[in-house]
């Protein structure tokens, strides 16, 4: 709903050698998507007038009266009927309010495995210069996951029903930030993308970041990469085995293609092989595992080394 207000600026009765003592301007604040009127009382209509915005003239803003929708300082000029003009009169400052929320969930990044509980973190602020009312994040956890706890006492009330985590805040003032955080599982390995996303009475002027979505990739096997590009580009330097974090009890084995060992890891591998005065070519590995049941397996396959 647009919320008009009219202000009554003053009679202008000037001459062109006439001039305004400028005073601190009066400041107006409507909502976002609201306007406010402002106006001159013309005598007889033997005045015509100039509006202005931040000190530059507006088109076609000739009126008595102007309606503004746009933050800035407004002031105007009168011109008599025999051409002369005023100074620009006091201003008005007109202050846009408004609540821009900003969401964002994200997960621990540690490797998890299914079955294994780990955490998210839901954050939400308040960008904008005025209060927000009526916050409510909510976040559809998907099939894969399964809520289990709050980790901490939050701001407002929290319900978790068939999955749903529906958080009230009443209020959010402006520049304040508030989290929210929850232990979950996943049921089964594979990839978990999940959304949250934020309301409020207020209209937001950027409702790109009214959601966030975090992707995590529940490790069920370990995931071997099959080449190592050692040259220093921070991509594939060394040969790094995703979800080895899940299984501590391990040995890594390499060899070169004539069956001659050339590296065996001291202890369980730290993911930190670089081929080190090795040359380029096929080299093959053999990852044993010991479960945390005290059962055995191997993962064997090979691997490329390319050097720049």
């Amino acid at each position: 709903m647009n919320v008009k207000r009219y202000i009554l600026l003053a009679f202008f009765f000037l001459l062109a050698n006439w001039t305004f003592a400028q005073t601190n301007p009066t400041v107006v604040r409507i909502r976002l998507g609201s306007s406010v009127k402002f106006a001159v009382r013309d005598q007889a209509g033997l005045y015509s007038f100039q509006w202005y915005r931040d000190g530059k003239p507006i088109a076609n803003a000739t009126g008595a009266v102007y309606t503004a929708s746009v933050a800035g300082l407004y002031q105007v000029v009168s011109i008599s009927t025999e051409g002369c003009k005023s100074d620009l009169s006091d201003g008005f400052l007109l202050i846009i309010e408004y609540a821009d929320l900003e969401v964002r969930k994200i997960s621990e990044k540690r490797y998890v495995g299914p079955g294994e509980a780990f955490e998210y973190q839901i954050s939400v602020q308040n960008n904008g210069n005025t209060d927000a009312t009526g916050v409510v994040v909510i976040d559809k956890l998907p099939s894969n996951l399964k809520y289990i706890a709050l980790t901490c006492e939050p701001i407002g009330n929290v319900t978790v029903v068939d999955n749903v985590i529906t958080w009230k805040i009443p209020a959010l003032a402006n520049k304040q930030k508030l989290i929210l955080s929850l232990k979950t599982t996943a049921i089964k390995a594979g990839k978990v993308v999940n959304t949250a996303n934020v309301t409020a009475i207020e209209p937001d002027p950027n409702l790109a970041n009214n959601a966030s979505t975090d992707i995590k990739e529940i490790i069920g096997e370990v995931i071997v990469p099959n080449v190592i590009t050692p040259n220093g580009d921070g991509k594939n330097d060394v040969f790094r085995i995703d979800g080895l974090e899940l299984h501590p009890n391990n040995i890594l084995y390499i060899f070169n293609r004539w069956g001659n060992e050339v590296y065996r890891s001291n202890g369980s591998y730290k993911n930190d092989w670089n081929g080190n005065g090795l040359n380029e070519g096929t080299y093959y590995y053999v990852l044993k595992i010991k479960e945390k049941n005290g059962s055995e397996r191997s993962t064997t396959g090979w691997i490329t080394l390319i050097k720049d």
